[in-house]
């Protein structure tokens, strides 16, 4: 008997399962050397809406518009002492 006939479907899974696990796997590394504990991880939602790139520009705009918490827009806008 000699071995298994080359699948390349299944070599590509197998390739791509390595690099997966080599990005997690560097990922972790770079959390790991974050000495900044105050921060927050990143978390990808995978369940939601996906958007469009025009979505994500008017996502985008509708934040910048939105008013920040000292009064002004995020572009600095109506803000005391502007100009």
């Amino acid at each position: 008997m000699g071995e298994p006939p080359r699948i390349e479907r299944h070599e590509a899974v197998d390739r791509f399962g390595k690099a997966a696990l080599r990005t997690a796997h560097d990922l972790t590394a770079a959390l790991a050397e974050n000495d900044r504990a105050d921060e927050e991880p990143i978390v990808v939602r995978t369940d939601g809406p996906h958007r469009s790139i025009d979505g994500l520009m008017a996502l985008i705009d509708e934040a910048l518009d939105d008013p920040s918490p000292s009064g002004g827009t995020a572009d600095g806008a109506g803000q005391a002492g502007g100009s």
